[in-house]
């Protein structure tokens, strides 16, 4: 009789960055992250909100080296503040989500200039800024990228031009990244669907209508996308990867 296979070896922590980090999907793979034993830098533009999520993280799992960044991606030089402030406090970087948000409502008849770019600042160019910027850190470890993409990149829906625009710009620019850091960096891109959420799920005529386009004729939970996040994250053959989730 053959001996059972040897299990699994334990995972090391890594030390990652989360983008957006105090938004709800942000902050429950904060949490996850800081749970299974990683040190979980985090950044947004909310300081106080921040402050309260860095407390949380430091009571979740082991003792770990947590910190946190107040930065709006709005700015043109938030990229450069943030890979400052983490090379000033010696934290090397090893992986990084990308979790920004908002959701604009931008319809058509009222769409703006100004709203376009900003939306394209947060969702697309800072973030692939903040990962160009970081690409020494993230080749010496054998870093991951993953990014919360959206569904409606290729099945769109109406009034969210300019975030639909935004979150295809990102998952272009991670495909094309994938390859110029390969094979020392995976940069891959989640798909979703649409999640839960207690404000907008208050409509019962709206919360029906979005249900019938998911095949499993429901939304997501945020606890769902941290399982995918995570996944995604320690798919180690995975790269230039748009995984579909709820869609």
């Amino acid at each position: 009789m053959s001996a059972p296979p040897p299990p699994p070896a334990r995972r090391a922590p890594r030390r990652v960055l989360v983008c957006g980090a105090t938004g709800r999907l942000g902050a429950a793979i904060a949490r996850a992250l800081a749970a299974r034993g990683d040190d979980v830098f985090v950044t947004a533009r909310d300081g106080a909100r921040l402050g309260a999520l860095l407390d949380e993280l430091a009571r979740l799992g082991p003792e770990g080296r947590h910190g946190s960044f107040a930065v709006d991606l709005r700015d043109p030089a938030a990229p450069e503040r943030l890979r400052g402030a983490l090379a000033e406090g010696g934290r090397r970087v090893e992986d990084v989500v990308l979790a920004c948000g908002p959701f604009p409502h931008t319809p058509l008849d009222g769409l703006r200039r100004e709203d376009v770019e900003a939306t394209l600042a947060v969702h697309a160019v800072a973030p692939l800024l903040v990962v160009a910027g970081l690409a020494d850190d993230l080749r010496a470890s054998q870093g991951a990228v993953v990014a919360l993409g959206d569904a409606g990149v290729t099945r769109p829906y109406p009034h969210h031009v300019a975030y639909l625009a935004a979150k295809g710009a990102l998952e272009a620019g991670l495909r094309a990244l994938a390859v110029e850091l390969a094979p020392h960096v995976r940069l891959n891109t989640l798909a979703l669907g649409i999640v839960s959420d207690p404000e907008a799920d208050a409509d019962p005529r709206r919360t029906h209508r979005l249900k019938a386009r998911s095949p499993l004729g429901r939304f997501g939970t945020p606890e769902e996308v941290v399982h995918a996040t995570l996944a995604l994250l320690d798919a180690t053959w995975a790269t230039g990867e748009v995984w579909g989730v709820g869609r």
